[in-house]
């Protein structure tokens, strides 16, 4: 029964080119329901129907790369919470100032953000929702509005240091040919690019996102091996 769950139909097929923030389908009961992917980007996990679809199947599939690297896009970008210029500022900020004394707390706010998208993860492959969605279900109209609101408080909180970091990163690399304001425009910028892909499929944006993704991982794994910290204190 928790397979049969898992290979939900009620998404409609629709080609990738279809603006995706529009998709909507209605259901049974005359109510409509939006979906942020098409049927073609979600991954399914049991093929029951290669299995015959015989009900309280249990049969696992086999392995498949194919279906591994469909997973690839999504985990990538979930990866941007731990690996983003904020964290990895804010990090260098705390070692420059305390050293190796709070790596501490880095170790441990990173097990409990794995921990926490566990769990994300998990509910999103038993409903096949993602959280607003069933927030929107679960939860009465107050409350809904209550999580409308802190959600657009802590978007703003995480994005201001990174426009305003990413400005002034511009305005040095640029050997101040660029001013502050000019390099917030460019950074504002950016998140309409990112609308603008995202209506050519969610894989192109999973691609952009992994250049970044690469880039940063790449730039800094460079500068830590280069800097050769101790590896004594480090473990202490």
């Amino acid at each position: 029964e928790e397979n049969r769950l898992l290979q939900s139909e009620e998404c409609e097929t629709i080609p990738l080119s279809t603006p995706l923030s529009t998709l909507s389908t209605t259901l049974d009961d005359g109510n409509r329901e939006d979906y942020v992917y098409a049927a073609k980007d979600k991954v399914r996990i049991f093929d029951l129907e290669s299995n015959g679809n015989s009900t309280g199947s249990t049969v696992v599939p086999p392995f498949s790369w194919k279906k591994l690297w469909l997973f690839t896009g999504p985990g990538l970008l979930m990866s941007v919470a731990f690996l983003d210029p904020g964290n990895l500022e804010g990090d260098l900020q705390a070692g420059a100032i305390a050293g190796y004394s709070l790596l501490w707390l880095l170790m441990w706010s990173t097990i409990m953000g794995l921990f926490i998208q566990l769990l994300s993860a998990r509910l999103g492959v038993a409903t096949g929702r993602h959280l607003a969605e069933l927030c929107r279900e679960e939860y009465s109209n107050w409350a809904r509005l209550v999580l409308w609101f802190l959600a657009e408080l802590a978007l703003i909180a995480a994005d201001i240091q990174e426009v305003i970091g990413s400005a002034i990163a511009l305005k040095i690399l640029s050997h101040g040919v660029l001013p502050i304001w000019a390099g917030v425009v460019i950074t504002a910028f950016d998140c309409f690019f990112f609308l603008f892909l995202e209506n050519y499929g969610v894989r192109k944006l999973e691609g952009v996102f992994a250049i970044f993704i690469g880039t940063m991982g790449f730039s800094f794994a460079w500068m830590f091996f280069d800097t050769k910290p101790s590896e004594e204190e480090l473990l202490m």
